[in-house]
């Protein structure tokens, strides 16, 4: 997943609204949301090639979602997948038990990566660097915040600026209106233009026009783009919504998934 839109303790009916694109090869399996663990109940999406997810929710409204660290490429294969930290961050259950789980972390051991996670209460990310033992974290204060391929609301990567923009004029209005929103914002393909893209990273060598390509929110390239879109809405303890979309999210369609974070009944 490359890029996750914040909207915390901004909309009148939610607490906390995630809306995220996953971008990825086109060529690299994947599967749409499936119960992921069972206790506790979790639901995602589930990357075949290695096995672990890039983004799920649980019954109770915990939220774990990885977006990879631009540059980290260059370093070749790591250790460890990053798509295994989202699944034992679910498994963990509660934003205390990730805060111990990533204790045990150390950012040598995984391509670089940027992890949100909490709920409607807490909300945090942390980040895994070459070097660094400890991943570092930080509180994600009230508002709106876009987590790319880089830190909480870089300034570098015009899709953050662009992202907020469209999210700033949706936050008061009602569900059904916002939701289509979102959605038209996870389908925004505007390009910025060629003086406004950052600078390459030590390693990189990509030709410009892909460069502008990564900076729209819904990237259209022939080999890599958005793969899968998702909404959550979270309240105190429970999950409100829970929309997924395993095209782009220009071409839909838009499915409603939160019933599968319902556990099943016992037989009478």
């Amino acid at each position: 997943m490359c890029t996750i839109i914040i909207l915390r303790q901004v909309h009148p009916e939610w607490p906390l609204v995630l809306a995220a694109n996953r971008d990825e090869l086109l060529a690299r399996p994947a599967t749409g949301p499936q119960v992921l663990l069972e206790s506790p109940r979790a639901v995602g999406g589930r990357d075949v090639e290695r096995g672990g997810t890039w983004m799920g929710v649980t019954n109770e409204g915990l939220f774990v979602g990885l977006t990879n660290q631009r540059g980290g490429q260059a370093r070749g294969p790591a250790p460890r997948s990053r798509g295994e930290v989202v699944l034992q961050a679910l498994g963990a259950g509660t934003v205390e038990g990730i805060e111990r789980y990533l204790d045990t972390l150390s950012g040598e051991d995984f391509l670089p990566f940027n992890l949100l996670y909490g709920d409607a209460r807490t909300l945090r990310v942390a980040y895994a660097r070459p070097g660094q033992s400890r991943l570092r974290r930080e509180d994600v204060p009230p508002g709106i915040h876009v987590l790319p391929n880089d830190v909480l609301d870089s300034t570098e990567l015009p899709k953050v600026q662009r992202a907020r923009k469209l999210a700033e004029g949706l936050v008061h209005e009602p569900w059904s209106r916002f939701e289509g929103g979102l959605k038209a914002l996870l389908a925004d393909d505007l390009l910025p233009p060629l003086e406004a893209l950052p600078a390459q990273l030590s390693g990189e060598s990509f030709p410009q026009d892909f460069r502008q390509q990564l900076q729209a929110l819904c990237i259209h390239t022939p080999a890599y783009g958005t793969r899968s879109s998702a909404i959550v809405a979270l309240a105190p303890g429970r999950v409100g919504h829970y929309l997924t979309t395993e095209a782009r999210p220009c071409e839909g369609p838009w499915q409603d998934v939160t019933a599968m974070l319902d556990a099943p009944r016992p037989p009478a």
